[in-house]
């Protein structure tokens, strides 16, 4: 078995503008994990916990409507999910499942609060994706 491919978050737009620094802090505040293709990540209504980025391969986000279920994204390498509950404390807002095979960084709910105060530069990107996520869904609604 081959040792899993972890991407340096160095190269992800959202940690584009950290430093060094910041970087080697940030990796300390993610744990790898592989997920299996079509293993749920997160669950619409659920109580939220982690914030994942994706470092391999893709998830599909999808959404409960009256007329059954909405695919509402696919995310892949260097896109993250799980923001939005965390950042205004509430449940989960839709389901991510792994399209692929996946390769993703997990942080905590406590991570995830860390490297927002480290990073001012991710915190605005996370804080602006999270706001563009929340008017597309409430267009989808």
């Amino acid at each position: 078995m081959s040792a899993p491919h972890v991407g340096d978050i160095g190269e992800f737009e959202l940690f584009a503008d950290c430093t060094k620094a910041e970087l080697r802090q940030i990796r300390s505040l993610t744990t790898y994990l592989q997920v299996p293709k079509d293993q749920v990540l997160m669950r619409e209504g659920s109580p939220a916990h982690e914030f994942i980025i994706i470092d391999s391969g893709t998830a599909r986000v999808s959404r409960a409507t009256d007329d059954g279920v909405a695919d509402v994204a696919e995310v892949g390498s260097g896109e993250f999910l799980g923001e939005m509950a965390l950042l205004n404390g509430s449940r989960r807002t839709a389901t991510a499942t792994a399209e692929t095979d996946l390769g993703v960084l997990v942080s905590s709910a406590s991570e995830f609060r860390s490297i927002l105060r480290l990073a001012p530069s991710v915190a605005d990107k996370i804080v602006k994706t999270s706001m563009d996520r929340a008017a597309t869904l409430s267009k989808a609604a």
